[in-house]
């Protein structure tokens, strides 16, 4: 009983099992018995267990699909495949989870190197993210405490989860909150404390989270009287070499120099999030459309000039 106790509240386990059976299955056809050998020699078995029991099997090939947006066959040989791997919407996100696995694998037979290969630190939260998956694969909603930046003490209510999305290191929760009607963005990192329930919901038929947030950047969807707009930069080479290696957004587009400078265009909500990225560039960096935008970063960088002219 201990021992399932800890498989159920490790999150770095249980993700580590879903990687690894994705990446055995998805290497070609694989018998069941086979699926037992390799996992009693898997450095992920952390329990040593001489197989796979067949209830992790089903619930781990069942949070897998879901996850990973695959579907998981058996062909008439009795062994497991993964139906059309080529052509999978979301085969970017599954074969970056299978190079972290790699590079996992790497690190630990190479521990003489850990104090070589630095990390970014990612913020606490990490933990929430099996109970938020296994409610978005039972479609249950969850009782969350939830305190945001601006709050002053943390509030429990009732969520129904539509996604997860990670962004700049920080892992979101975008969820239905019936108790004020509307689509909210939860942070992770700052949820106290989450609780299973057993009431069902149904996700909308129509609902497709790409879809949701194909004009946003980052997590930032605007109300419906704020509409996405054409955003036009130039920029110095230097700087362009980093957008044209990693777009800031899909909509991102290389147009005519202005002015002698690489130029892009966007297209998604102007919100805040975007702002404080393109405010990063500072005098590398200037908007021509819209034109609010472009007098809006004119008033605020006299402000900066006037601040550090100031006697």
């Amino acid at each position: 009983m201990e021992t399932k106790k800890k498989l159920k509240s490790s999150t770095a386990y249980l993700f580590n099992c879903y990687i690894w059976l994705l990446n055995t299955i998805a290497r070609g056809p694989i018998s069941r018995a086979a699926i037992d050998e390799k996992w009693a020699h898997s450095s992920v078995n952390e329990y040593k267990q001489d197989y796979l029991p067949e209830s992790n099997f089903h619930r781990w090939k069942s949070t897998v699909e879901m996850l990973f947006d695959v579907h998981i066959k058996c062909n008439a040989y009795n062994e497991y495949y993964i139906e059309e791997a080529s052509n999978l919407r979301g085969a970017d996100l599954r074969l970056r989870l299978l190079n972290l696995m790699s590079m996992d694998s790497l690190l630990k037979d190479s521990k003489e190197l850990s104090d070589q290969i630095l990390f970014e630190p990612v913020p606490s939260g990490e933990k929430f993210l099996a109970p938020i998956i296994e409610a978005l694969r039972d479609k249950t909603a969850i009782k969350m405490t939830y305190q945001g930046f601006t709050k002053d003490y943390p509030a429990t209510f009732i969520v129904e989860p539509y996604c997860l999305k990670m962004f700049k290191q920080r892992w979101y929760v975008l969820a239905y909150s019936p108790g004020i009607n509307k689509m909210r963005v939860y942070g992770l990192d700052r949820i106290h404390a989450i609780e299973p329930t057993t009431e069902k919901y149904q996700l909308p038929d129509d609902f497709d989270a790409e879809a949701y947030f194909k004009d946003a950047y980052g997590v930032t969807v605007l109300d419906e009287q704020q509409k996405p707009e054409k955003i036009v930069i130039s920029i110095d080479e230097y700087q362009a070499n980093f957008l044209r290696t990693l777009p800031l957004h899909p909509s991102q587009k290389e147009i005519e120099p202005i002015n002698g400078y690489p130029a892009f265009s966007f297209y998604l909500y102007p919100a805040d999030e975007f702002l404080r990225e393109l405010y990063a560039y500072g005098s590398n960096l200037e908007v021509h459309e819209p034109k609010w935008l472009r007098e809006e970063f004119a008033e605020d960088a006299q402000k900066v000039n006037k601040m550090y002219n100031h006697v």
